[in-house]
């Protein structure tokens, strides 16, 4: 309790020395150390890269260097002479003194380029101190300049509230001096330190306390540490490159210096978006928004639909809230739960019965209009009289001036004030193709290309279309991060198998209802089959083969039946051991496009297929432990390439409750996702046995769970 003005003047002198000192907390106060650590981190990546590199790589920097010498030496590689001196060469039989220092001279050379191009990494599984050092510095700055603010705002409303008591309190006398000040005054120090009393002074106090106590003894441990790398590894990356200025962006090689600027400057507003950007994605949108009219050409697996969004995004806090989003009605439903996930954009589907009822939603509430391509040609442009963003995913599509759809889509884009297209093939390899996708964008531009400037002079034609184009490879801006990612693909019932699925589920036939969504027939009938077929043409088009695994051979064969490029016999279960390794042998020296599929429980066990970095998963799994073996087929110690998996999900399925109830298990299977080398593999399966045991029993509940899971769902379909 407050008695006197001593007390107050012990809690005044207390509150500012822990103002003084929550300036530690403040955000710059941490960042010099995470450059520090950083640095560090990219010197490991460098010296790796060194230790990898031989000997004779120093003739690509300096021509006519004693190679022979220093190999028979027994030099392996640059990094054991990375710090030799020119005095210590010349210890080197047959190096004489001008080779020394030209040897020195190279080997800096080699060094310095190895050094600005190293690409840090965090391997969670390979973390060294450096490296707990510097995420426990990036979340120590996350939480606690946080906490540390709000113990300044805890402060400034507490000084706000006492000010006038403290300030009446401060006139009270010592007993001496008390002889001599009147009774008002005094009445009125009584009454001061009553009413912070009455307020009270003491708690609030002692909350500061508490709190900035919790701030001073927080402390982090590295199991903690570990895991929230590995639960939010985009946001330790994204917070090194905006503190260290580290970026692996290559976009300005092929972009003039001054539109990078341009784009740089562009304020983009991501107020109410619900993820964290990496620099490559922000510069996208950015990009975008500079530009208006571009087609976003990044590989696969780079987040262009994150990129859409958060031009969409920007432009609704604009007061532009108008967006049309066109794609293959296979990601229709993938679309509507990014943005969903993302955002809070109102979106809506405009596809099937009552679509026109959709589309006047959509003029009234504003938002997003997601639509296929064959639609765009139903709804009545005339009504559409402000439209900000036209996004046309898969933009490849309409490459076919002639065809009704592409019309649809050219009309579409003149109407809007900012057009995206986007395409994941490497257009810049079918001129023509891209040629007439420019021109509905930029026709100035367009006009200026031909083939003839891209076969002889392709840095320039780059250049040209940099107003209008922009791509980036997978190895040129995810270098940081795992080889494996898992993408997760869904889409919506064709209409037939929507029947299919609605009659399995009331029979109570659980293996009809799992692969209902390949019933359509054909790709145009089964947007799983379209997702299936898309995901294997970008696949051949960049170069990549496919690896199918599915549950049932029926689904196996309506692959094969689809994919043009799925000619390989099918890895079953009645296929012997050395014809499935023949099988593999034809895979592997098969052309770029190459689409193998296999039976899960066959193909996802004992085979080594590092040939493939494309693995589609045709429907869940009761056990994770089915899906990772499947995945270590390909993703294993020998394979050079990142992989990309792709799970095909139904929306309002059993695959939706099925992954509602593996709940925990699932995260054996994200456990998996981040092992850069599959050195250990049947350390890990162990691992999944203990994790995992008894799963023939937690099937069997599974099943009955979700049975009853679908069948509420109907039911509530139906009354609905």
């Amino acid at each position: 309790m407050v008695s006197s003005k001593k007390d107050i003047k012990k809690i005044q002198k207390d509150l500012e020395d822990i103002k003084t000192d929550l300036h530690n907390y403040d955000e710059p106060a941490y960042d010099p150390k995470i450059i520090e650590l950083w640095q560090y981190v990219k010197e490991r990546a460098a010296k790796h890269q060194l230790e990898k590199m031989p000997i004779d790589s120093i003739k690509d920097f300096e021509k006519g260097m004693p190679l022979s010498q220093l190999e028979n030496a027994g030099f392996k590689n640059i990094y054991v002479i990375s710090n030799y001196t020119p005095e210590q060469f010349l210890q080197i039989k047959g190096v004489g003194e001008k080779s020394a220092y030209l040897l020195k001279e190279a080997v800096e050379k080699v060094k310095q380029s190895v050094h600005i191009r190293a690409k840090g990494r965090i391997d969670p599984d390979k973390l060294e101190r450096l490296d707990f050092d510097l995420l426990r510095t990036i979340y120590l700055k996350r939480k606690l300049v946080v906490d540390a603010e709000k113990v300044e705002n805890q402060i400034e409303a507490f000084e706000q509230e006492f000010k006038q008591d403290f300030s009446v309190i401060e006139k009270q006398k010592n007993i001496f001096m008390k002889l001599f000040q009147n009774a008002q005054e005094k009445e009125e120090v009584n009454a001061a330190i009553e009413a912070v009393n009455q307020k009270g002074v003491e708690q609030k106090f002692t909350d500061i306390k508490s709190a900035y106590s919790a701030i001073k003894e927080f402390e982090v441990t590295d199991d903690t540490l570990k895991q929230d790398f590995i639960d939010n590894s985009i946001q330790y990356y994204t917070a090194i490159e905006n503190i260290t200025g580290y970026t692996n962006q290559k976009q300005a090689d092929d972009i003039p210096s001054e539109l990078v600027e341009a784009v740089n400057n562009v304020e983009l507003n991501v107020d109410g978006l619900d993820l964290t950007l990496r620099n490559y994605q922000e510069f996208g949108a950015k990009y975008a928004l500079y530009n208006k009219r571009i087609l976003l050409g990044d590989e696969m697996g780079l987040g262009k639909t994150v990129q859409a969004l958060a031009v969409i995004n920007h432009l609704n806090l604009n007061n532009q809230p108008y967006t049309i989003v066109v794609c293959p009605l296979s990601v229709v439903a993938n679309w509507k739960r990014e943005t969903e996930k993302f955002t809070k954009l109102n979106a809506f589907i405009y596809h099937g019965n009552g679509r026109e009822k959709v589309f006047q939603e959509w003029l009234d509430k504003k938002g997003i209009l997601i639509t296929t391509f064959e639609h765009t040609r139903n709804f009545d442009k005339s009504l559409i009289k402000e439209l900000n963003m036209l996004v046309v995913d898969e933009a490849h599509f309409v490459k076919n001036p002639e065809a009704k759809r592409s019309k649809s889509i050219y009309a579409l884009s003149e109407l809007a004030s900012h057009v995206l297209y986007m395409s994941g093939t490497p257009l810049e390899n079918k001129l023509a193709e891209m040629k007439q996708l420019l021109g509905v964008l930029q026709p100035d531009i367009a006009n200026k290309i031909s083939k003839e400037l891209h076969l002889l002079d392709p840095q320039k034609f780059k250049i040209e279309i940099s107003p209008v184009y922009l791509r980036r490879n997978r190895a040129d801006v995810l270098g940081e991060l795992p080889d494996l990612e898992i993408i997760e693909q869904w889409s919506n019932f064709g209409e037939k198998e929507e029947e299919i699925y609605d009659q399995a589920v009331s029979e109570g036939q659980m293996m009809a209802m799992r692969r209902a969504a390949w019933k359509g027939g054909t790709p145009e009938a089964s947007p799983k089959l379209d997702a299936l077929v898309d995901i294997c043409d970008s696949a051949k088009e960049n170069g990549h083969k496919v690896l199918v695994f599915s549950f049932f051979r029926d689904v196996i064969e309506t692959v094969q039946e689809h994919v043009t490029e799925a000619k390989f016999p099918a890895i079953t279960g009645d296929v012997p051991n050395d014809e499935r390794q023949k099988i593999i042998d034809e895979f592997t020296s098969a052309e770029a496009g190459a689409v193998m599929t296999a039976q899960i429980i066959a193909g996802g066990v004992g085979l080594n297929i590092q040939a493939a970095n494309i693995i589609i998963l045709c429907e869940p799994q009761w056990k994770p432990s089915t899906e990772e073996q499947a995945i270590g087929r390909a993703y294993r110690m020998g394979q050079t390439r990142g992989v990309v998996v792709y799970r095909l999900l139904t929306e309002d399925s059993i695959d939706v409750s099925m992954l509602e109830l593996l709940g925990e298990k699932s995260k054996l299977f994200d456990m998996y996702a981040r092992d850069s080398e599959v050195a250990d593999i049947a350390q890990r399966q162990m691992n999944a046995e203990a994790l995992l045991k008894s799963e023939e029993e937690s099937e069997a509940s599974m099943t009955k769970q979700v049975m009853e899971m679908e069948k509420k769902r109907l039911a509530e379909k139906q009354a609905g």
